[in-house]
């Protein structure tokens, strides 16, 4: 079976895609900043992962010490906790592309990059990732080079920083307010389980992909829904006391607030996302309900 290389392993979808792998028999090399950072996997995988510190290891040195059949980065830097740009540079661009050039002085078959469907110019975080597919073009008559882009995706226990699990939190805590743009923005949100599985089916016709093109999919339910109906549905949910103050805050510059999302090359891989948003936030609800 392949052995995977993984960034962002330690992440949110980084680990949800890294159990799945292991789960499906892949051997998986995942890729650490040090050793305070933790993937979080059943025992049983143990002859099945390897942990690399990227604080101990240099790039070029992990592809001479492993054999390596592909790459899947899911590893981003979103400046959300006061990064400086050098930093969100490094991690969205410079990073990918040290990853690209050593796989194919290693004869790694494919790169599988994991992209963002927002406007490159909404945000730090969305122009730095618009760069990397640029280089994959460059280099794609040596690597198979694959782009997933996403959408919002969400799921239980994510992390605060994302938009619906910040919301969440706050609901739950029943925070006095919460400060939101009028709401209007029309988003294509896809359940966390959905997304794991277009990696699957990448994976699984990763011979049906081309050199010299980069393949790309878009990921979405093809079923947009505003920002507003999904925080008024989570008060519901919650039952919160919380008051949703909509118009407090501007829109940002450059903020879509409308967009389709193209899922045509996924479904012709026989791909469909299985979970609609309500009984995707009912499922964090609940478990975040558990968790109290």
């Amino acid at each position: 079976m392949k052995t995977i290389l993984l960034t962002g392993a330690t992440g949110y979808l980084g680990g949800y895609l890294g159990r799945k792998l292991l789960a499906d028999g892949y051997s998986v090399v995942a890729l650490y900043l040090n050793r305070s950072e933790n993937f979080v996997y059943d025992d049983k995988y143990d002859d099945k992962v390897t942990k690399v510190y990227l604080s101990e290891m240099k790039i070029d040195e992990i592809f001479k010490s492993y054999r390596i059949d592909g790459i899947i980065h899911t590893a981003t830097l979103y400046g959300r906790s006061g990064e400086n740009i050098s930093d969100i540079i490094k991690a969205n661009v410079i990073f990918p592309v040290e990853l690209i050039r050593n796989a194919i002085n290693n004869k790694v078959k494919f790169f599988i990059n994991t992209d963002t469907i927002l406007n490159k110019y909404v945000s730090e975080y969305a122009l730095t990732k618009s760069c990397v597919t640029d280089w994959m073009k460059m280099y794609s008559d040596d690597i198979k080079m694959i782009d997933i882009k996403l959408d919002h995706f969400y799921g239980p226990n994510d992390k605060n920083t994302k938009f619906i699990a910040m919301i969440l939190e706050k609901l739950i805590r029943n925070e006095e307010k919460i400060d939101l743009t009028e709401g209007n923005q029309t988003r294509d949100f896809i359940y966390i389980d959905d997304v794991i599985e277009v990696y699957c089916v990448i994976l699984e016709n990763i011979d049906k992909m081309s050199l010299g093109q980069v393949s790309t999919f878009e990921v979405g339910t093809n079923k947009k829904v505003s920002i507003r109906y999904v925080v008024q549905k989570l008060k519901e949910l919650t039952n919160s006391k919380t008051i949703l103050n909509f118009g407090a805050i501007p829109y940002r510059k450059n903020e879509v607030l409308d967009y389709e999302v193209n899922t045509t090359a996924l479904r012709l891989l026989g791909w469909k996302s299985k979970v609609d948003i309500d009984t995707g936030l009912r499922n964090i609800v609940q478990k975040a309900k558990e968790s109290l």
